[in-house]
């Protein structure tokens, strides 16, 4: 008897995990297709009232912070951080503060209102946290092993986010364990893999199995590309961890502008973006998706200054505190800083054959390791959303030059330190030294 209620109580968990499974790949697609209308929604603005879009992220962020700070508390930045926090609170209480279906609507909802706003944000850490409320949600329907209730169903919510954001399973549970978790548990690699499966083939059954990009066909034949990957790991290295440090140091500081001016410090913040937003033409304004794919699949050439413009626009909007997520303009700006390299390859003759697109791969999975400081997801979700194996040793070689150098430069990775603020207690310090 015991043992079939076992079997029956075990069967209606898969079930659960299926469904919410569902549920997170219904909310990737739904960001994913918040994010294409606004772009289109810019790109509108843009043609018939560019004023307006200047303005838009002065007025966005302010009131998404005012209802952020009266309803919607908790849902704040990219929600990876939350997400990894959650996995070391000692109570429900405690994690029922960063996760939960409150914050999910709001974290939906905010998200929404940002992606329009115009902020250089990008949709995989709402993805993220909004999964793992999701997930976590699961355990007030049915009973889940005690290692489930603990890591389990937050590590499958959070991987089911990154991958069905840009169709990359692989890169999805990958994350979980090299960022989120920072170790490997077997016992919940199955329901892992299982929702993020589900999440994914929703994603496939809406729009298609696609790449995120395009599919970017290269052979590795060019040795010279070898000469350029320890520069490139080095200078996107460098340009991630600084890039870290200062969002480690400023966030604190200017959360506590936001508290006691919030209207007044975020609408700054705002007309600063802006600001940035006229001298790019638009182009620093958004998600950065479409400047990427057009650099990446069009070969289209971008200012110089504009990776540098596209960082600063990013840092100012993870600074708001409004909730959006990291990664998209993260490889936006990468991408242009392979442009940068591959115009100094032209004028070699040994090197001016390597393949503009190489190298705009090689910077963006190594300027998105400096930056999150995590190589192998760098590497994974590159592959994924591009399909191009043949790049995978170079970005590997650089990712972890990156990695290093970044390291260098801020000893905890932007998440953990994220992370680390959530707890008055010494679990922050544990968090940083473990990592």
């Amino acid at each position: 008897m015991n043992l079939n209620l076992a079997v029956k109580l075990s069967n209606t968990a898969r079930i659960i995990a299926v469904l919410a499974g569902i549920g997170v790949g219904g909310v990737a697609c739904y960001l994913t297709i918040a994010g294409q209308y606004s772009d289109k929604f810019h790109d509108a603005m843009m043609q018939n009232a560019p004023w307006v879009l200047y303005a838009l992220p002065a007025v966005g962020i302010t009131i998404i912070t005012l209802l952020r700070k009266k309803l919607f508390l908790g849902t704040e930045g990219t929600g990876i951080p939350q997400t990894i926090a959650s996995l070391e609170t000692k109570t429900e209480e405690e994690r029922s503060k960063l996760l939960s279906l409150r914050i999910l609507v709001g974290k939906l909802f905010l998200t929404t209102l940002g992606l329009f706003s115009g902020a250089s944000m990008g949709r995989e850490g709402p993805t993220v946290h909004a999964g793992a409320c999701l997930m976590y949600f699961c355990r007030k329907i049915t009973i889940f092993p005690a290692h489930f209730l603990q890591r389990g169903l937050i590590l499958a919510g959070g991987a089911a986010g990154i991958a069905a954001a840009f169709n990359a399973p692989i890169a999805g549970i990958v994350f979980s364990f090299e960022e989120i978790n920072r170790s490997f548990d077997k016992r919940n690699l199955g329901v892992i893999v299982i929702v993020v499966l589900i999440a994914c083939l929703v994603c496939i059954a809406i729009f298609g199995n696609y790449w995120f990009y395009g599919r970017v066909d290269i052979k590795l034949h060019e040795w010279p590309v070898w000469v350029f990957v320890p520069a490139i790991g080095i200078v996107m290295g460098g340009l991630g961890g600084l890039f870290s440090l200062f969002i480690v140091k400023a966030y604190p500081i200017v959360s506590t502008c936001i508290g006691k001016h919030p209207v007044l410090t975020p609408a700054s913040i705002g007309l600063c973006i802006g600001l940035l937003g006229w001298l790019t033409h638009g182009q620093s304004l958004g998600t950065g998706f479409v400047e990427a794919q057009d650099m990446l699949m069009q070969g289209e050439k971008m200012s110089w200054y504009y990776p540098l413009v596209r960082v600063l626009a990013t840092a100012l909007t993870l600074l708001s505190g409004i909730p959006g997520g990291l990664f998209d303009p993260t490889l936006s700006a990468g991408a242009c800083f392979g442009q940068w390299f591959s115009s100094v390859t032209t004028h070699i003759e040994w090197a001016s054959g390597i393949s503009p697109q190489l190298m705009m791969m090689v910077a963006m999975a190594c300027f998105f390791a400096g930056v999150v400081q995590s190589p192998i997801t760098s590497v994974v979700i590159m592959v994924e959303m591009t399909g191009c194996v043949h790049a995978t040793l170079p970005m590997l070689g650089g990712a972890i030059i990156a990695y290093t150098t970044s390291r260098k430069i801020c000893r905890c990775s932007i998440y953990v330190a994220l992370a680390s603020s959530y707890f008055k207690d010494n679990r922050g310090l544990e968090l940083r030294r473990e990592d």
